[in-house]
């Protein structure tokens, strides 16, 4: 049987990434290490040449993230999961953001087999796309939607339970009209969120009104103008469930330069529990998840792909619980 460059990293004591820059020559490694992987490539017969097109498909000691160009301060720690993670695992991490389209450096390295598996932090990948590119030799991690096909496997946060629970508590509170300020239409994780809102009116048989569904963007700017114009207009909500953090500081900031007393006169509950969201005046409740464990995960399950173990769960569901502060 012909040696792989899984091989020659274990009986050179090295990374999979270690022998690819040896072999590539690469300037990352030292003289001395490339010189001990090339001899125990020798030693192996292992052939650079005759395993090119292998070495570009698979094997290359590199793990994919992807992500859009809206990639913000809820993503850090677990990016942070992510990288330490794939790091202790020996690899390297290549970042490569979605600007450019279905010509971009993320759609190539995808396609061509550039890497050894890909974590998917972004929605401009459409799910044909993805389903195409999975495989056995390159196994995907979705983060925050559900792809269903071979080899693609997602890890999401309980959207749906942490806006039912964030709901549930404004009613609970003595709010009788709770507004919901969304983010993208496009976006997986919005689209749980109000599935989740609409639940929990529901539970308390609280009528459904669009009227009270502020259409956002999942930025602070963007929220704090739509706040600035319902104010304008003389019918400043009394509750808001904010689909995430940015949105609830934007909102804040509108509140606090008109006058309206946090939670006196508006109760507000966020998601994400970013990390302004403890530092803001007032601070933020909100609905937390646990990301950098996210991140880890992420990486736990592709590395159990990409060995070709077979009990893999497709869909890891992550739990959410709310983190009481000021707003309520």
């Amino acid at each position: 049987m012909r040696p792989t460059i899984k091989d020659v990293a274990r009986e050179a004591k090295v990374s999979i990434s270690t022998v690819s820059y040896a072999i590539n020559n690469s300037d990352r490694i030292s003289e001395k290490t490339r010189n001990h992987v090339l001899e125990v490539a020798k030693k192996l017969n292992y052939s650079a040449n005759s395993n090119a097109k292998r070495l570009r498909q698979k094997n290359v000691g590199a793990i994919g993230i992807f992500f859009n160009s809206w990639f913000g301060p809820i993503y850090s720690e677990l990016v942070q999961g992510i990288e330490r993670k794939v790091h202790e695992m020996g690899y390297d991490l290549i970042a490569c953001s979605l600007f450019g389209g279905a010509e971009s450096t993320a759609h190539r390295y995808l396609k061509d087999h550039m890497i050894d598996g890909a974590i998917i932090l972004s929605n401009a990948f459409d799910d044909d796309f993805l389903k195409s590119v999975a495989s056995k030799d390159l196994p995907i991690v979705a983060l925050d939607r559900e792809v269903k096909a071979e080899h693609i496997y997602n890890i999401l946060i309980d959207n749906f339970g942490g806006a039912f629970g964030a709901t549930k508590q404004l009613i609970s509170s003595g709010c009788k009209q709770v507004h919901y300020f969304c983010g993208p239409d496009d976006s997986y994780d919005n689209q749980k969120r109000l599935e989740g809102y609409i639940a929990a009116l529901g539970f308390y048989n609280v009528k459904f009104d669009n009227n009270l569904i502020i259409k956002s963007d999942f930025t602070e700017e963007d929220a704090y103008l739509k706040m600035k114009e319902i104010i304008d207009q003389g019918d400043a909500p009394k509750a808001i469930f904010s689909a995430n953090d940015e949105m609830a500081l934007g909102i804040i900031r509108a509140a606090n330069e008109n006058g309206i007393k946090i939670p006196e006169q508006l109760k507000l509950i966020g998601f994400d529990n970013i990390r302004e969201s403890e530092r803001t005046t007032p601070a933020l409740s909100t609905v937390t998840h646990h990301k950098y464990e996210m991140g880890v995960k992420a990486v736990e399950v592709l590395f159990s792909a990409m060995n070709s173990e077979e009990e893999i769960e497709q869909v890891t569901i992550l739990p959410t619980q709310i983190v009481e502060r000021e707003t309520v």
